[in-house]
């Protein structure tokens, strides 16, 4: 049997048949083709959305999606990041930029982070700006004041991530500066060794208040961060004056606290028992000496802590705009700030949401008490040069 088209296609004389014949190889090579490319076309799709960075697949806005790859674009040809900053650890860092790498695909650049302490931090940027051969993208630093003079001078960068809006925390104390910066926030709290208290005759020490902090009997076990010298030590023991009152500074002043230049050396002398108590102490530290298996506990006082400011700031004359914006943008963002607290960085985000890490040393920024302070009007030069000479009125440091 046969088909009415086969036997119709047999009744025609032989050349018809042959050109017949012919037309419907080509018909059938060209619906082959066309198979083909759609075929391809599915394939290409799925992969090119699977070779897009994550940033972009999760832009849903066209005009946005074009800002960001603009930006790309740009820190693929500038191909490096240098950042210089405080208070991140070098180990914390290296996954921070490792992941602001992989979320924007720029596999290929070269990210460099210099970590200083803040006064060291001050003075070389200050060099190279001088030079005029500034070389960091970014400067991450805790130091009011210099970023306000710096703003003033013109030497930061105008830059309004569209991710500073949800920093409502950073807006909300006073730690943002519309179209430069919104910040985050570490606190220096109390860190106590209760061995080395036990040995001191005090049992039990269960601490909720500074001024369980100023106890006559803790006269000679306190360490503090050298006031007199550190740019955020000052104003966080003049934010606890504050809401304690002068008794409180006085009575801080019978206890006879060994001043130390570095936070390191506290969280180090209260962590072997040289003291038994770190006046200020970050929670990164706290954690250092929790993770030795130390004796030690930070306790976040009922009266509250002072936020110091820490913000991404990028100077006018960064050598690499885009990549730099681009790593504002991932500090910033929703991603990026839980990134940085899964790789280590116990601090106070601006923004809420993000999950602690560590809970038992870091409450989170909702739920921290914070000592209000103007870091406009009470972190001045002048503020500070005063309040030091209360300091040293109660006995405190060097009174020359």
């Amino acid at each position: 049997m046969s088909c009415p088209a086969i036997r119709t296609w047999r009744k025609l004389p032989p050349a018809r048949r042959r050109r017949t014949t012919m037309q419907g190889f080509h018909i059938a090579r060209t619906l082959l083709a066309m198979t083909a490319l759609a075929a391809a076309a599915w394939t290409t799709v799925p992969s090119a959305l699977a070779q897009q960075p994550p940033a972009l697949a999760a832009i849903t806005d066209s005009a946005e999606r074009a800002r960001v790859e603009a930006l790309i674009e740009g820190a693929k040809k500038e191909g490096a990041l240098s950042w210089i900053g405080v208070q991140i650890e070098p180990g914390h860092a290296e996954p921070i930029i490792a992941e602001f790498k992989r979320y924007y695909g720029l596999n290929d650049l070269k990210g460099e982070y210099t970590y200083a302490a803040t006064g060291a931090i001050v003075t070389r940027v200050e060099q190279l700006l001088k030079a005029k051969r500034n070389n960091f993208d970014i400067v991450w630093n805790a130091s009011w004041a210099w970023y306000k003079d710096l703003l003033k001078r013109g030497e930061i960068m105008q830059y309004e991530s569209p991710h500073y809006a949800a920093y409502t925390l950073s807006d909300k104390h006073g730690m943002s500066q519309k179209g430069y910066w919104v910040a985050d926030a570490y606190a220096f709290a109390p860190v106590y060794n209760t061995v080395a208290l036990e040995k001191h005759g005090i049992k039990n020490f269960n601490p909720t208040s500074w001024k369980d902090f100023v106890d006559p009997r803790l006269t000679g076990q306190v360490a503090l961060i050298d006031v007199l010298i550190s740019t955020s030590a000052a104003p966080v023991l003049d934010g606890v004056v504050k809401v304690m009152g002068n008794d409180w500074l006085t009575a801080l002043g019978k206890v006879k606290p060994t001043l130390h230049s570095k936070a390191a050396q506290g969280r180090d002398w209260v962590g072997s028992g040289e003291f038994a108590v770190a006046m200020f102490n970050s929670p990164k530290d706290a954690l250092s000496l929790q993770q030795r298996n130390l004796p030690t506990k930070q306790v976040f006082p009922k009266e509250g802590v002072v936020l110091i400011p820490f913000a991404p700031i990028i100077p006018k004359s960064a050598p690499h705009p885009n990549t730099a914006k681009l790593f504002v943008d991932f500090v910033r963002s929703a991603y990026g700030t839980q990134a940085m607290m899964n790789a280590g960085s116990l601090l106070f985000f601006g923004r809420p949401g993000v999950k602690p890490k560590y809970p038992d040393v870091l409450p989170s920024s909702e739920e921290v008490k914070a000592i209000p302070f103007n870091w406009d009007t009470e972190a001045t030069n002048a503020t500070i040069k005063k309040f030091r000479d209360r300091v040293r009125a109660v006995g405190i440091g060097s009174k020359s």
